[in-house]
């Protein structure tokens, strides 16, 4: 991979890993009453935990491809 095209690939993960970003934002959270009375303090119902995780799981590998990419320049 050519310079131009990691630049172009580095750009597409960054602006991908924003459009995650937002997604995790846009997941409901429970209510702020709910958590603090949870002994775990859960912010997420089960459903929305497993989005969350999975959305974060998308964003580790986006970081370790950017890495590799660093590392490559």
């Amino acid at each position: 991979m050519n310079q131009e095209e990691k630049a172009k690939r580095y750009d597409w993960l960054l602006n991908h890993a924003q459009q995650i970003e937002r997604q995790i934002n846009r997941v409901t959270k429970l209510p702020l009453e709910e958590t603090l009375q949870d002994l775990d303090s859960k912010e997420y119902s089960p459903d929305n935990q497993a989005k969350i995780n999975s959305l974060k799981q998308q964003l580790e590998r986006i970081n370790e491809e950017v890495k590799a990419l660093m590392r490559g320049l």
